[in-house]
């Protein structure tokens, strides 16, 4: 029923049910909030689910992070973000993980020196589904996220064994703008477009583009030039915008012959998209 039974007496018998001596009983009463979301954001509430992610039962620990990310932005209160914080530290990997997507969820509100700091450090979790949360929570977290030392943890992530850990630090990365096109993470995402992986690959175009005018060095449009012949449409697409998102700074004999091959290209998308750079050069 979901929102749609989120009434203060179904609330109240739902916070009871957090405090239930069955486990299975606590799960059920964290998922029935999830889904009422916002509107079983009460203050009773939230305090119920910060109780419940030191639950002895991983289950009702997980279920509390996921109300808790649900909910959102109104739940981004002091307590709800310590607790957060020592859940980053949960003996279970999925209770980490989930913590990261909460915190990720309450965007800059939760983007405290504290939280910065242990999602870092999550960087360095044994399981890749942590590690990737980590990368994408500090990506939502944008600008005030952007220090030296999570954009030097982010460039390492882009060396990560997990190809989607690898693809969510360029996201990162993107979505830090300019305060992140520093020389370090311009290589990195220069190397990143050589990746065995495609959405590595497409990742490091779409961020390259949103850092465009600090990206326009000679090696980065190499890199692009070379990706305009990459085996996946979608690499070469993106690759196209990139360039056009630089300008006359990428307009240069060898980028506009590659821009001219790639209107031959067996992607009409690809064609479209080099059609269109070679008219903002012209």
């Amino acid at each position: 029923m979901g929102k749609k039974a989120a009434t203060s007496e179904v609330i109240d018998g739902l916070i009871n049910g957090l405090r239930d001596t069955d486990a299975g009983v606590r799960r059920y009463a964290c998922e029935a909030l999830e889904k009422m979301g916002e509107k079983a954001a009460t203050n009773e509430v939230i305090n119920g689910l910060v109780n419940a992610l030191r639950n002895t039962d991983a289950g009702v620990r997980r279920c509390a992070c996921e109300a808790l990310c649900i909910i959102g932005e109104k739940a981004a209160t002091n307590e709800v973000i310590n607790g957060l914080v020592n859940a980053l530290r949960d003996v279970d990997d999925g209770v980490r993980w989930r913590a990261c997507q909460a915190l990720g969820k309450m965007g800059e509100k939760a983007a405290t020196n504290e939280v910065i700091n242990e999602l870092v450090n999550a960087f360095l979790d044994d399981d890749a589904g942590v590690r990737l949360r980590a990368c994408e929570a500090l990506g939502k977290m944008g600008g005030k996220a952007a220090t030296s030392e999570v954009i030097n943890e982010l460039v390492y992530a882009l060396w990560d064994v997990d190809a989607g850990v690898r693809r969510c630090a360029c996201q990162a990365l993107g979505k830090m703008g300019e305060k992140a096109a520093t020389n370090e993470v311009i290589n990195g995402l220069v190397n990143a477009l050589r990746n065995t992986d495609a959405g590595v690959r497409r990742c490091a175009c779409e961020a390259l583009c949103i850092i465009s005018e600090k990206a326009a060095t000679n090696e980065v449009m190499d890199g692009l030039v070379n990706a305009l012949r990459d085996v996946d449409a979608g690499v070469r697409r993106r690759t196209c915008k990139a360039l056009g998102k630089m300008g006359e700074k990428a307009a240069t004999n060898e980028v506009i012959n590659g821009l001219v091959n790639s209107l031959l290209d067996v992607s009409a998308d690809v064609q479209g998209c080099a059609f269109q750079v070679l008219e903002v050069f012209s």
